[in-house]
């Protein structure tokens, strides 16, 4: 009797022993899996010695008349399938109707908040603007034309330079991976997130018309909002 109840004290402690070791090994697996989640997919620091003044457009992505009274800003987030419909239904007829006839200018700015990748894709972004200002358009409108599932990490490294390839097409891919993360990719990202929560942005896409935030991003109410602006 003694015997078999040493034997099943044994066992008992010999699958505890087993369930404390396996979890050891999974707590250590899951933080190499974040740690290396963290390499590719890094967290964009905040910078506390932005001072805002304005959407300082100088330094963004613009299009249109720089000149213009009307400054029209976009801040989106390329994980957001609201801002892929957005770019695909109203911003072509705010081009048509006010862009192309040089009566506004036009900036997008980032505000990554979604996920984990969605710094990357903003990194990229900031990456391709560097390289080539011009290219910078067409590489927006193809991450989003290639936008995955909101719930899923897909915009990777590798994707990202992909999309960057086809738009530059003697892209460094080597070299375009490497700036992904250099210190003054980082910091346009953080910059514009610091911008963004100076004016408490809160969601994508918003837009402004001249500093002041419409109320929803439909063509309607954007028209409004620059019509009222030009009447004045």
């Amino acid at each position: 009797m003694n015997k078999k109840k040493n034997s099943n004290q044994t066992f008992a402690i010999t699958v505890f022993i087993g369930i404390i070791v396996l979890l050891g090994a999974l707590f250590f697996v899951s933080k190499a899996q974040d740690k290396n989640a963290e390499k590719e997919f890094p967290t964009i620091a905040g910078v506390n010695d932005v001072k805002v003044n304005g959407f300082d457009i100088e330094k963004q992505p613009t299009i249109g008349n720089k000149l213009a009274k009307i400054e029209v800003v976009e801040f989106g987030d390329y994980k957001c399938p609201i801002c892929k419909d957005w770019n695909k239904l109203v911003f072509p007829e705010l081009k048509s109707q006010y862009i192309d006839k040089n009566l506004i200018s036009f900036s997008f700015m980032n505000y990554p908040f979604i996920s984990k990748d969605s710094n990357l894709a903003a990194l990229a972004s900031e990456v391709v603007y560097d390289y080539d200002k011009n290219a910078f358009w067409k590489f927006h409108e193809e991450v989003y034309a290639n936008q995955g599932d909101e719930t899923k990490t897909w915009a990777t490294k590798e994707k990202l330079t992909d999309i960057a390839k086809s738009v530059i097409p003697n892209l460094d891919e080597a070299q375009f991976k490497k700036d992904l993360y250099k210190k003054s990719s980082m910091r346009s990202v953080a910059t514009d997130k610091a911008i963004a929560e100076h004016y408490k942005v809160n969601g994508t896409p918003t837009i402004f018309v001249n500093g002041k935030q419409v109320e929803n991003p439909s063509f309607e109410a954007i028209k409004a909002a620059i019509d009222a602006e030009l009447n004045k």
